[in-house]
């Protein structure tokens, strides 16, 4: 696609009608009106993916310094500046929900039957919405999160719960505070559990000397039974064991979904600036799709037994090229100057690829489309797999040279097998 084109459709894709929007100080004005489509569109499709049993809920930063109202600055976040983001994903970084915030004026869309549990308890209320009950799902979340309400609010929809948990947020709780645990006569590793009935639900607190406190509240697991992790002593100047509840083991283990989702924009993403606030929640959408497909992608491949995956890199590359190839017509000629002599190209694919030819992806290779026969000056070696012959024929979207006789029909197997 020329420069221009591609500009020129970016300047002006929209992905709503913006007749519709309802002024700003209407009641049920949206914020991202313009954007919401789309937002809905692929939560439909990323919810079509069953549920793992363990799922873990976090913010995501889409990283920009523009000037917009919704904007948010995070100084935990290695991107401190831009859009965030609430995701619902499993331990291997698929997003099966995700919702941008759009400010603490917005509508809390709280159905009926539903608590109001305040900004962050209605965010994980609203995420969970899409989560089976009574499956035995379980759900991990950190201190913005968890609170006593919202745990038992859970439990009594079937589902399980664990949060790290602020103590302001545990009234009424026996557990020490910070400065009776942080007093020298007290070891690091020292952790006590305090559990309560909160209506007829069992509710666990435990808090855990590390570098700091932590403090953690769950309706399935507890500090029993507990284990032992390493750290470094300063007196004694070596790693030493030291005790380890239970729950601390699972929330460590559990909670990375989000930051695995992170770590993989961060190294691949799209990178084109644009003064548009949808354009760049639109990108960051498109890179959300990108990553889904590829975990998909690695889920099926392990469990048909295929060592060869590809890295994410790879994935992006190859999904493009095919994007821009499947079921389209074989391209004509060229506008504008001449890249350079057939013979030249050769020779550098085969400098970097090994044979002479390119080979096409295994899509566009068997889309059934313009796939024709153009007869050569010279012969060329036919590409198909143990075939020693020459030929005249190439075909011209695949830039590949194949036989076509009547003992070894190469051209037809090449386009129709798999």
């Amino acid at each position: 696609m020329p420069l221009k084109k591609f500009e020129k459709i970016r300047s002006t894709l929209h992905f709503a009608d913006n007749t519709l929007c309802l002024p700003k100080d209407h009641p049920d004005y949206d914020r991202l009106f313009k954007i919401r489509p789309l937002e809905e569109m692929l939560n439909c499709q990323f919810g079509k993916v069953p549920l793992d049993q363990r799922l873990s809920i976090d913010e995501q930063m889409c990283a920009t310094k523009m000037s917009h109202y919704i904007k948010q600055y995070m100084p935990n976040k290695p991107h401190k500046w831009g859009f965030k983001l609430y995701l619902i994903c499993s331990l291997q970084g698929y997003a099966h929900r995700f919702e941008v915030y759009s400010g603490g004026g917005s509508k809390n869309n709280i159905l009926p039957g539903e608590p109001d549990l305040g900004e962050s308890g209605n965010t994980v209320v609203r995420l969970t919405r899409m989560v089976p009950r009574n499956v035995n799902h379980i759900i991990y979340f950190d201190n913005f999160y968890t609170s006593v309400p919202l745990v038992t609010y859970l439990a009594k929809e079937g589902i399980f719960s664990l949060g790290t948990v602020r103590v302001n947020r545990l009234r009424n709780c026996k557990l020490p505070d910070k400065n009776t645990i942080m007093k020298k006569n007290v070891p690091r590793g020292f952790y006590e559990e305090n559990v309560a009935t909160v209506d007829d639900i069992d509710v666990s607190a435990v808090v855990w000397k590390d570098n700091k406190p932590v403090n953690l509240l769950s309706t399935y697991v507890g500090a029993e039974p507990a284990t032992t992790v390493t750290r470094f002593d300063k007196s004694k100047k070596e790693r030493v064991a030291i005790p380890c509840p239970k729950v601390i083991k699972e929330y460590n283990a559990h909670m990375g979904g989000v930051d695995l989702l992170d770590s993989f924009i961060g190294r691949y993403h799209i990178t084109i600036k644009s003064r548009k606030w949808t354009m760049r929640l639109f990108y960051h959408f498109l890179d959300l799709a990108v990553i889904n497909s590829w975990v998909m992608f690695k889920k099926v491949n392990n469990i048909k037994g295929n060592d060869q995956l590809l890295n994410l890199g790879t994935f992006r590359l190859e999904l493009a090229e095919t994007l821009c190839k499947l079921g389209l017509p074989a391209n004509g000629a060229k506008r504008g100057r001449p890249s350079g002599s057939t013979i030249q190209r050769e020779l550098v694919m085969k400098k970097f690829r090994g044979p002479a030819q390119a080979i096409p992806l295994k899509d566009v290779r068997l889309d059934q489309t313009c796939h024709w026969a153009v007869w050569l000056d010279k012969q060329q070696r036919c590409q198909f797999p143990k075939c020693l012959g020459f030929t005249f024929k190439m075909c011209q979207k695949c830039r590949v040279s194949l036989c076509d006789t009547k003992k070894s029909n190469c051209f037809y197997k090449y386009h129709n097998l798999e």
